[in-house]
């Protein structure tokens, strides 16, 4: 196989697009919004996210890794769609109690139709990468462009990533609606996916917990400083500048590991794509410290004073990003038990280690809790894969 595959472009392309407007948002938020208001707008964009995976109840994975033939990724996928929006009608009580109804619709937009929902899983294992990609892209064209004409136009640009939700729904519904009509469903057949639907969601409530427990870790950082700092939205909006450009990073595992599913499905690949990712990694490491540097001496200088914040969640982002593969050769093998395990050992660790750490350093002590914790990770799953499947 060729160091680098062509579909590697074309999908990483699409990623790279959808990210590229993300951060071409945020960093637009960062320098012309406040920094209260700047972390209140990175504080509502994290909730979202968080919720969506607990939401999506693990069903991006199953349609990932489950679906084989062409019938069971259209009936899977319409399944699922049904399951979130009578999941949505059920949870409505919920989200009044704690007065965040407003959250429900970004919620279920984020888990159908955006780029981690199911709508994009479904194209990406029936109709291969480049639809997924060009799908993609064009749903993240509209969101981000949304979001920024709402930063630079609404009277309050902090619920951006809110607002958003309510504008691309209803037309979002549509599609779908067209789309599924589409398929021309045969009921009989839909019963007998269903019965199989339905003991996949009763025997895969570990992958659900799992995948919120993986999320929740990514996020916790966000958390622990909204509760306990005395300058929340001010160092949320430091942490989240410097998390945003790392994040970067994991761009490159991802394009490889969702290019090559169905072949690390169907035979070992994990030597060739760890090598490949870890060299490909690496280069863009290097290119993103530039690139910070270059940042925060010239329009960013309000952000100065991070630059060794920035280095050490750099240096998490990079065993996150080679944690990666292994992770996926977990979910694609389905051991289930065994990445809850590991993922809920992860999050009570580095809650904790955080925790106590903002206490000693400051905001930087968070930082150094999730380079630990996502060392910690990356060994625990490299030594299980290479072991033990």
């Amino acid at each position: 196989m060729k160091f680098i595959n062509k579909k590697y472009i074309i999908y990483g392309t699409s990623i790279a697009f959808s990210r590229g407007l993300e951060y071409l948002v945020l960093l637009y938020a960062a320098y012309f919004l406040s920094k209260e208001a700047y972390g209140e707008l990175e504080f509502y964009k994290k909730i979202i996210e968080s919720l969506t995976v607990f939401f999506a109840f693990g069903l991006p994975s199953l349609l990932l890794t489950y679906t084989r033939s062409k019938l069971s990724k259209i009936y899977f996928f319409t399944l699922s769609f049904l399951f979130l929006l009578l999941l949505g009608v059920l949870s409505i009580p919920f989200f009044i109690i704690s007065e965040s109804l407003f959250l429900l619709i970004p919620v279920l937009f984020h888990a159908i139709f955006f780029n981690n929902g199911i709508l994009p899983v479904y194209f990406l294992t029936d109709r291969g990468s480049n639809t997924s990609a060009i799908y993609k892209s064009i749903i993240s064209f509209f969101f981000y462009i949304g979001v920024l004409l709402l930063l630079i136009f609404s009277s309050q640009p902090q619920y951006s990533f809110i607002s958003i939700n309510y504008i691309l729904f209803p037309f979002a519904v549509i599609y779908i609606g067209k789309l599924i009509i589409s398929f021309s469903i045969d009921i009989n057949r839909l019963k007998k996916y269903y019965r199989l639907f339905k003991k996949m969601i009763l025997n895969t409530l570990t992958l659900v917990v799992s995948n919120f427990a993986n999320i929740m870790f990514l996020y916790t950082d966000i958390m622990i400083i909204k509760l306990i700092s005395e300058n929340a939205n001010n160092d949320i909006a430091n942490y989240s500048f410097v998390l945003n450009i790392a994040n970067m990073l994991i761009f490159i595992p991802l394009t490889i590991v969702q290019v090559d599913v169905e072949s690390i499905k169907k035979e070992n690949k994990i030597k060739n794509l760890d090598k490949r990712i870890g060299v490909y990694s690496l280069f863009f490491l290097l290119f993103l410290l530039s690139a910070y540097l270059i940042l925060i001496n010239t329009y960013y200088e309000n952000y100065s004073t991070t630059m060794y914040l920035f280095l050490t969640i750099l240096a998490a982002k990079f065993f996150q990003s080679q944690s990666v593969l292994f992770g996926a050769c977990i979910i694609i093998q389905k051991r289930y038990k065994q990445n809850l395990y590991i993922n809920i050992f992860i999050l009570l660790f580095n809650l904790i280690i955080s925790f106590l750490f903002f206490k000693l350093f400051g905001l930087i002590g968070i930082a150094l809790g999730s380079l630990l914790s996502l060392a910690i990770r990356y060994v625990i799953l490299r030594y299980y894969v290479t072991n033990e499947i």
